[in-house]
């Protein structure tokens, strides 16, 4: 018997999806089956490659398009597997993911999803920090990604996705059907999931009206657990704000600078590679980032500039910048406005695809201002300790 389905739902992704069977065709767990339900993709391509893994072992099923949690229900339906794992056509799962999740479902019923840490790649690249599970931060904000193994009774006792999450967060009112259920969670501790991030995820983000109408429908479909448990999540509503900041990359193409000319960026504390995407711009001449939106401090590990065949380096020691305070590649910003400056020969800029940076975010906003000002009367306590030696060298001369 098959013990574990992969449950694939593909809309207009077909470019990424050989990636993502790949990986689960790599898995050192063979007892598996993959599913996957092109989702009524309207692009010739995505369906033509969909179609071409018809006789491969892999299960194709077309439907109309009805939206990403009616294609995971509609895929689970066919699954013969005890354990689902839902996996977006465009991320990828590493080999032994399965294998050890697979463990930890056989060992202990009461565990109801197992998942494990993940990192990002594509527009951005790092760790991707999500919080530890516990309740209190699940009642919170969603801290499992979708692709985490369960049991297929348990999407049954669950009455499966909810198909009326029509703008996102389908997979964490699931999460919440089997936690109120009374399953457990379990984390693995090493990076199986990798979660692509695509350049125009900015644009894609929900909207706010959109954000409000989702958590009501996941209030209302999950009152007595919130309502039980509200000393959780009424004190982090109250001091909500948003946990990251945006990076914005203009490119001046001869007709100055304009937030329609620029690409956006999330950035949070601690490192990350950051892809900005150039070639949509035509014959850029000049570039400039604003890291924050607030005070920041800021290190500029590597700056290169990738074209078709190479990847030039830029020193960031020699970029410009109006920084309070600047050592080499560091920076700290005491303007809510900070702004590097790349003076590269336009030359240099021809042909460039992407422009990649390795930022390192130490701190922002209150602390980077705090550390300014410590520095400054640092660097004022060295100019008056050696004004006072020098006169005292004065006076002994004398």
């Amino acid at each position: 018997m098959i013990d574990v389905s992969v449950v694939i739902p593909c809309y207009n992704q077909g470019e990424f999806l050989p990636e993502a069977v790949d990986s689960v065709r790599s898995q050192t767990h063979k007892n598996l089956e993959i599913i996957i339900v092109n989702d009524g993709s309207d692009d010739d391509k995505t369906s033509e490659i969909c179609n071409s893994f018809e006789g491969t072992g892999v299960r194709v099923l077309t439907t109309t398009n009805q939206g990403l949690a009616a294609a995971r229900n509609n895929g689970i339906a066919l699954a013969s597997g005890t354990y689902i794992l839902p996996l977006d056509a465009d991320d990828t799962i590493e080999p032994e993911y399965i294998s050890k999740a697979v463990e930890v479902l056989d060992r202990d019923r009461d565990v109801g999803i197992v998942y494990c840490k993940a990192r990002l790649f594509g527009a951005v690249e790092g760790e991707w920090q999500l919080p530890d599970y516990s309740l209190a931060e699940i009642l919170k904000d969603n801290v499992i990604f979708c692709s985490a193994l369960f049991r297929r009774e348990d999407w049954e006792t669950a009455g499966g996705y909810d198909p009326g999450m029509v703008y996102g967060w389908e997979d964490y009112d699931f999460w919440l059907s089997l936690i109120e259920r009374g399953k457990k969670v379990h984390q693995l501790q090493e990076h199986y999931f990798f979660y692509r991030v695509s350049p125009d995820s900015m644009v894609r983000s929900k909207e706010k009206t959109q954000k409000v109408e989702m958590f009501k429908r996941i209030f209302q479909r999950h009152q007595k657990l919130f309502s039980d448990n509200i000393e959780i999540w009424l004190e982090p509503l109250i001091d909500l704000r948003e946990l990251y900041l945006t990076s914005r990359l203009y490119v001046d193409c001869g007709d100055g600078l304009s937030d329609s000319s620029s690409v956006t960026r999330k950035i949070e504390p601690g490192k990350r590679t950051i892809r900005f995407p150039l070639d949509r711009f035509k014959e850029a001449k000049a570039l400039r980032l604003d890291p924050a939106e607030c005070p920041v401090y800021i290190e500029l590990e590597s700056v290169e500039l990738a074209s078709k065949n190479t990847m030039k380096r830029v020193d960031p020691g020699l970029l410009g910048s109006n920084a309070e305070i600047r050592d080499g590649s560091r920076f700290l910003f005491s303007t809510n406005d900070p702004k590097i400056f790349f003076d590269l020969d336009e030359e240099l800029l021809e042909g460039v695809k992407e422009l990649v940076i390795t930022i390192n975010l130490f701190n922002y906003g209150d602390e980077t201002l705090r550390n300014i000002i410590f520095r400054l009367r640092e660097q004022q306590r060295q100019v008056e300790e050696k004004f006072s030696l020098r006169n005292l060298f004065k006076s002994k001369k004398v």
